[in-house]
């Protein structure tokens, strides 16, 4: 894929990921658009439980990456607090967040176990019954819904090799692929704003434009729970 114009390039396992200049800005705008999509509101806090190289977490605020303008944190008039998820970090999650009020955690799927059984120690019981949103950052395999707490988890698709961004939507469950950002051909999404492989959806109920009021030109999908 061309990259001579490239301002950051990201190499990932299906391919490579290249920003042009002020490419990086686009994709912070989308990125505040699915977290407002899964009802995040203006002036929130957010912690993001990512690794550093991913979009979730460079894409949250100017101050953590060069050449962004605006990240999540500016659009939304609110804080960002970038923690890393390597396992160490996730056990010190905890002890964090009960210094701090969060209005949304931000969280790769698969330290999420890992960070319940922090939560479930003694002396965290309290800080796991905060109302507190909990966003779960997923990538091909369809997430461990968690029915116990509808109202405050959401789920966002995230498909790194393809920049793929896809929030579950508060009002419909279904996961929105942007108008103007995926084309879906079929069972076939693909990035419409950068060189990237297309990405065959998981197994779902696919509705056309039209289906949920909060994105009416969006295609969206509805995952089942695994397991």
């Amino acid at each position: 894929m061309p990259t001579d114009d490239a301002y950051l390039l990201f190499d990932l396992p299906g391919g490579r990921l290249a920003f042009a200049a002020g490419g990086l800005d686009i994709w912070a705008e989308h990125l505040t658009w699915c977290y407002r999509m899964m009802g995040i509101p203006d002036g929130a806090t957010i912690a993001v439980q990512d690794f550093g190289s991913s979009p979730i977490s460079f894409l949250g605020s100017s101050l953590l990456m060069p050449g962004l303008q605006r990240g999540v944190a500016e659009r939304i008039d609110g804080r960002f607090i970038c923690l890393d998820a390597s396992a160490e970090r996730v056990t010190l999650t905890p002890a964090l967040l009960s210094q701090l009020t969060v209005d949304a955690l931000v969280i790769r799927e698969d330290v999420i176990e890992l960070l319940s059984a922090e939560l479930r120690k003694t002396e965290f019981v309290a800080l796991a019954k905060r109302p507190m949103k909990t966003i779960v950052v997923f990538g091909d395999e369809p997430p461990a819904f968690n029915a116990a707490r509808p109202d405050l988890w959401r789920h966002l698709m995230h498909v790194e090799n393809t920049l793929l961004l896809a929030p579950q939507c508060v009002k419909c469950d279904c996961f929105h692929f942007r108008e103007g950002f995926y084309e879906v051909d079929r069972r076939i999404v693909r990035n419409l704003r950068m060189t990237a492989p297309p990405y065959d959806l998981p197994p779902g109920e696919l509705f056309p434009p039209s289906h949920c009021a909060a994105g009416i030109r969006d295609w969206s999908i509805g995952l089942s729970p695994r397991g």
